[in-house]
C-alpha cells in the first residue's frame, strides 16, 4: 500500500529530504516508539521510500537557508502559491503505514524549522498536516516490468562512489546492492530468487542537492550532491523480488527519498 500525504505551507527550500525523514520519524514516535526505535536506533535498511511532488503554481526564488548553527547558503525556495505539497509514500511493512498514518493524524502539524536549523531569512516554515489518503497499488504477476523513477535512482560502488545507468556495470552494483537490502530480516531474509537485468528506456543523470547532520559534521561542508538515475526502464526478474523493489524501492538512500518508482506496464 501506498500513502499521498496532503501539506500546508507557505514555502519550501530545495533541500527538504533530511525534513521528510525527521517528519516520518517525528509521526512514527507519536503512534510507535518501541517500531521508530527499531527502525533508527541501528543502521538498517529502511523498509520504504518516499517523494515529494510541489505543487503547480510555486515560484523559485533565491533565499539565505540557515541548514544549522553553522552553515547558512543562499539557494533555491520555492514559494507556494496555491495548492499543496504532495509527500508520497510507500513500504513494505503494513505495521510502518498503519504506524505513520496514526502518527501523522496526531501530528497535524510539522515544525520544519527550529530556533537554528532550515530558517529561510530567518523565517521559520510549519508545514501542517491536511490529509492522508490510502493509494491502491498495481499488482506484480510479470518477470518484466517497466518502471518510473519517481525519485531519482541512486546506485554506488564499494566506495561510495554513484554508478550511472550508461555504466557497464551498473546491473552488477544493482544487483548487488539488491541482495544484500533483501537479505535483510525484516524485508525479507534471502537474497534475490535470481539475477536483475535492467534494460533503460529513457533514462537520465539527475544530480540532487541533499543535507544530513552526520555529512556536514564529518565532511565540514554544508551540502552534498548525490549524482542519481531518473527516467523509464525495464526491469526483469523473479516477481517476488520485483515487487518488494516496488514497495521500497531501487538502489541507496531508499529510505533518504530515493528510488521510488511506479509501474507503467
Amino acid at each position: 500500500m501506498r500513502m499521498k500525504i496532503y501539506i500546508k505551507t507557505n514555502k519550501t527550500p530545495i533541500l527538504y529530504k533530511h525534513k521528510v525523514m525527521s517528519l516520518l520519524k517525528e509521526a512514527l514516535k507519536k503512534s510507535d516508539k518501541d517500531y521508530k526505535d527499531f527502525l533508527y536506533k541501528g543502521k538498517i535498511t529502511k523498509p520504504f521510500s518516499f517523494n515529494l511532488v510541489l505543487p503547480p503554481k510555486r515560484k523559485p526564488i533565491k533565499a539565505k537557508i540557515q541548514i544549522d548553527e553553522n552553515f547558512t547558503i543562499e539557494d533555491t525556495v520555492f514559494e507556494i502559491e496555491e495548492g499543496y505539497l504532495s509527500l508520497f509514500v510507500s513500504a513494505l511493512d503494513y505495521r510502518f503505514l498503519i504506524s505513520l498514518f496514526n502518527g501523522l493524524k496526531r501530528l497535524h502539524t510539522f515544525n520544519f524549522s527550529s530556533d537554528t536549523n532550515m530558517l529561510v531569512d530567518g523565517e521559520k516554515i510549519t508545514w501542517e498536516i491536511k490529509k492522508v489518503s490510502p493509494i491502491n497499488e498495481k499488482p506484480i504477476k510479470s518477470r518484466h516490468i517497466v518502471f518510473k523513477t519517481n525519485s531519482p535512482i541512486v546506485v554506488e560502488n564499494g566506495n561510495d562512489k554513484p554508478v550511472l545507468f550508461s555504466d557497464k556495470n551498473f546491473e552488477y552494483h544493482l544487483n548487488e546492492i539488491t541482495d544484500r537490502i533483501l537479505k535483510s530480516p525484516h524485508i525479507k531474509g534471502k537474497g534475490l530468487e535470481e539475477p536483475l537485468k535492467f534494460k533503460p528506456i529513457k533514462m537520465n543523470k539527475q544530480v540532487i542537492k541533499h543535507t544530513l547532520k552526520a555529512f556536514r559534521e564529518k565532511t565540514g561542508k554544508p551540502i552534498m550532491y548525490l549524482t542519481g538515475n531518473s527516467g523509464i526502464f525495464k526491469l526483469s526478474g523473479h516477481p517476488k523480488d520485483l515487487e518488494i523493489l516496488y514497495k521500497i524501492g531501487i538502489g541507496n538512500r531508499t529510505g533518504q527519498g530515493f528510488g521510488m518508482v511506479e509501474v507503467l506496464g
